[in-house]
């Protein structure tokens, strides 16, 4: 009897599946390219200060004397630079008559301001205004020079005693000294008469961080072309001021740097106005 012979199916392959190896692989690599976008995040918004050429990076805790410093605002309140702990502090000198660099700093530091809001950081970003003359800048004075600048909610403007300013001022290197009034003299925009005196003063601008210390200062004239003055700050410049404004040989700084620094303070790329 013959015997009949089924050949036998041969079997299919059987897929694969991926090695605990390839696994590994492909679970790194996703990895990776999560944590290199992370870092590109972080990169992009962790902005650095100017270099060394537009001012000097510090990490310096103010002194206690220095930080609760008796001063006095527009409201006649007394307050201190520890009042503004936990904001990115933006201070500088200045006096409500001065007819050259002081209203071309204003207009500069209104328009980075205008920056500030616009990235939603108003309630985090300070702007103070310190007075080299008490003798004139009452709280009166002050808060009429508010509406005269057009200044934002976010500005303290400050004088005090004369004493404490004198100390704070040589804390911080700022020098002031009165001085004549030109001839002829200005006149004064809040009581329209004749100024007797001026104030020389340095100008530096000062960066405080979040902790009260003092991180970066910048010092001399802004550049201060097409800044946004008022009505009041343009028809106020005298001569020089007005030199000033349209010459860029004696500026040391400008506010997309200052920008810069608030940036890299605030930990938050703010994109200038315009």
């Amino acid at each position: 009897m013959s015997t009949t012979h089924t050949q036998a199916t041969p079997e299919r392959p059987k897929t694969r599946r991926p090695t605990k190896l390839v696994v590994g692989v492909v679970a790194a690599v996703a990895v990776l390219f999560v944590v290199a976008a992370l870092i590109g995040q972080q990169s992009a918004a962790a902005p650095k200060p100017p270099g060394p050429d537009v001012g000097t990076e510090q990490k310096v805790p103010l002194p206690a004397n220095i930080a609760s410093m008796p001063l006095v605002d527009e409201n006649g309140k007394t307050v201190s630079l520890a009042s503004f702990k936990g904001k990115t502090v933006v201070l500088t000198d200045f006096l409500t008559t001065c007819q050259e660099i002081c209203p071309i700093t204003t207009a500069v530091l209104s328009q980075i301001d205008g920056a500030i809001e616009k990235a939603g950081l108003s309630d985090n970003v300070q702007i103070v205004d310190i007075s080299v003359d008490p003798g004139r800048d009452d709280p009166a004075r002050l808060h009429a020079y508010r509406d005269f600048a057009k200044l934002q909610p976010n500005w303290t403007l400050l004088t005090g005693k004369q004493e404490n300013l004198d100390t704070l001022f040589k804390y911080f290197g700022i020098s002031a000294e009165k001085i004549p009034e030109g001839n002829p003299p200005g006149i004064d925009w809040f009581t329209g008469k004749p100024l007797t005196y001026d104030v020389g003063h340095s100008d530096v601008v000062i960066f405080l961080d979040q902790q009260g210390n003092q991180r970066f200062i910048m010092q001399g004239a802004p550049f201060g072309s097409n800044v946004p003055l008022t009505d009041g700050e343009r028809t106020f410049l005298n001569d020089e001021g007005k030199s000033n404004l349209t010459s860029a040989s004696d500026s040391s700084w400008t506010g997309d740097q200052a920008l810069q620094v608030v940036s890299w303070l605030a930990k938050k790329r703010i994109h200038p106005v315009g």
